[in-house]
């Protein structure tokens, strides 16, 4: 009896016991992974916010030094030096920045141009999203941030139209602190843009994300130096998932995929501007040289981190209206914008 005693009350774990506690852990980790999820967001989104402050340390030592802010797109005839090379100085890259050969011998910033190449395929840290998924797979190094060309689709290449901080040098015009007269802290210089994939023409891969970097083919409306009615010319390809509607833009430059050079100034590797509103549609029309809507993007739910020209980072939510994102696309519009409209 002692030993049949003993033997009955040692039995195990039965079946559904054992079912219930694996319930009960995966319960729990249901439960704690988006948690886990939320924290790993919250310090990729940090980490972005910080990038975009350093950005804007290194645009205020820049303007002091040189009494202006950099070019948003250099000479031209493949000298097309873009923002970021001319900061590097400033972000703790003064032996990157020496290194550059910045002599216009046809191709300086052409990618396969032997004299910078080192230069090219160097990842510069500061300038990657780290909530930004990397597709790209180009040797040369990659962008997240680009800096503000305004807010007309114009803006990006004609001098007349441009109401932002970073332009086309052949205008013989670059933006100093006093020009900014509607206010530093109601101007945007930098904000975020998705990376694209692959190297040439992989937009198609892409047209389903959400934000997607790819880039409709609108063509100019009349008057192209108003925002409003490229805004809803764009507004219009929600939706689309035709291929065939979608911007031709470099396709004759290798690689054309959006943030794929550090190094250029073109409006698909590192600058923006205000048409549409954050992770909204990018449009363009004609070459490379046309303008259209290059928006803001990010992997962030539910909006972008935008550096402003006073240095200080703010979270613009998707939701923002059309009127505010464009005011504080210019630097000297006009407009008044309240803090509690974006």
């Amino acid at each position: 009896m002692t030993r049949s005693f003993y033997r009955s009350s040692a039995r195990g774990f039965t079946l559904i016991e054992l079912l219930v506690v694996i319930a009960i852990i995966a319960v729990l980790i249901a439960l704690l992974l988006p948690a886990v999820q939320a924290a790993r967001e919250a310090a990729r989104r940090s980490q972005c916010v910080n990038n975009l402050k350093q950005i804007g340390v290194a645009l205020h030592n820049y303007e002091s030094a040189v009494s202006s802010l950099p070019w948003g797109l250099g000479p031209g005839g493949w000298n097309d030096w873009g923002t970021h090379p001319l900061l590097l100085s400033y972000l703790e890259q003064g032996p990157l920045f020496n290194a550059i050969n910045f002599a216009n011998t046809g191709n300086a910033t052409y990618a396969g141009a032997a004299q910078n190449t080192t230069i090219f395929r160097t990842t510069i840290n500061v300038l990657q999203c780290p909530s930004d998924q990397d597709r790209l797979t180009n040797a040369e190094g990659h962008n997240s941030y680009y800096g503000n060309a305004g807010s007309t689709p114009d803006s990006l290449y004609n001098s007349t139209q441009f109401d932002g901080l970073f332009q086309y040098i052949s205008a013989q015009k670059v933006v100093a602190f006093r020009d900014i007269t509607d206010g530093l802290s109601q101007t945007a210089a930098f904000s975020e843009r998705v990376k694209g994939i692959g190297t040439l023409n992989n937009k198609q891969i892409d047209i389903l994300t959400a934000p997607s970097s790819s880039v409709w083919n609108v063509a100019a409306t009349t008057p192209t130096n108003t925002s409003q009615p490229y805004y809803a010319a764009c507004l219009a390809f929600t939706g689309v998932t035709s291929t065939s509607s979608l911007w031709p833009g470099l396709a004759a430059v290798s690689p054309d995929a959006a943030g794929s050079l550090w190094f250029s100034g073109y409006q698909t590797f590192s600058r923006y501007n205000h048409v549409m509103p954050p992770n909204g549609n990018s449009c363009g029309y004609g070459n490379y040289g046309g303008g259209g809507a290059f928006t803001a993007s990010s992997r962030h739910s539910g909006g972008v981190n935008s550096l402003f020209a006073d240095g200080s980072v703010k979270f613009i939510k998707n939701s923002v209206s059309p009127q505010t994102w464009w005011a504080l696309g210019t630097r000297s519009g006009r407009e008044v914008v309240s803090s509690d409209s974006y």
